[in-house]
């Protein structure tokens, strides 16, 4: 991390001590004592024939936060959540030239939430890891349902051709996500990403959901 980002986080804790994303009490930890910590992922490090990063299972107290992140209007909790992909990010030991790319919303649904809770997380990302950024190389072209509840058929359907690729095209593409579960998603993304010839390296996420 650049001396003027350490220094703008410094500042950030200043003005909004420390606290638990999952509860708000005062914790130095992403997580607090009571709220416990991160269970490990189940399945295997890959998606979509790709290295899966992803900080832990979607489960209390990380999906507690995420709910908070996406659903209840806390977009500064991608900040304190963001450092726990720190270390999954470093293990891909990724060439500089990656470039960190956001899963994108529908330009409804942002306009309803008001922020991306991926491209918050991916701009940390690139902040302490030193990579690109570009929060706006994929775009929604058409809206979709919610996947949640939806089973890997439903899921896959509702995301086929959601996705469309800006006419910028960098090589090699790390795709950033809250949560992964059946992998519908980051199919989306990678079959528009493959056709302007892009590939993607790996895929970041939060957490790794298992299909209800």
């Amino acid at each position: 991390m650049g001396l003027l980002a350490r220094t703008f986080s410094g500042l950030l804790d200043a003005l909004a001590p420390p606290c638990c994303a999952a509860c708000d009490a005062p914790s130095t930890a992403v997580f607090c004592a009571a709220c416990g910590t991160v269970e490990p992922a189940d399945g295997e490090p890959w998606l979509e024939g790709v290295p899966l990063a992803v900080a832990g299972k979607y489960a209390p107290p990380l999906s507690t936060a995420i709910v908070r992140l996406k659903y209840e209007g806390r977009p500064e909790l991608s900040r304190r959540l963001a450092r726990l992909l720190e270390p999954r990010l470093r293990e891909l030991q990724l060439t500089p030239g990656a470039l960190l790319v956001p899963v994108p919303l529908h330009r409804r649904r942002l306009a309803t939430r008001g922020y991306n809770q991926a491209a918050l997380l991916a701009q940390e990302l690139a902040t302490t890891s030193g990579l690109g950024c570009q929060p706006r190389l994929l775009v929604r072209a058409r809206e979709t349902e919610r996947q949640v509840g939806k089973a890997r058929s439903e899921r896959l359907t509702n995301a086929a051709g959601a996705f469309a690729l800006r006419k910028w095209l960098p090589e090699r593409v790390v795709l950033v996500d809250d949560v992964v579960t059946t992998g519908s998603t980051v199919r989306a993304c990678a079959q528009a990403l493959a056709a302007g010839g892009v590939q993607l390296a790996a895929v970041v996420a939060l957490a790794r959901a298992v299909p209800g």
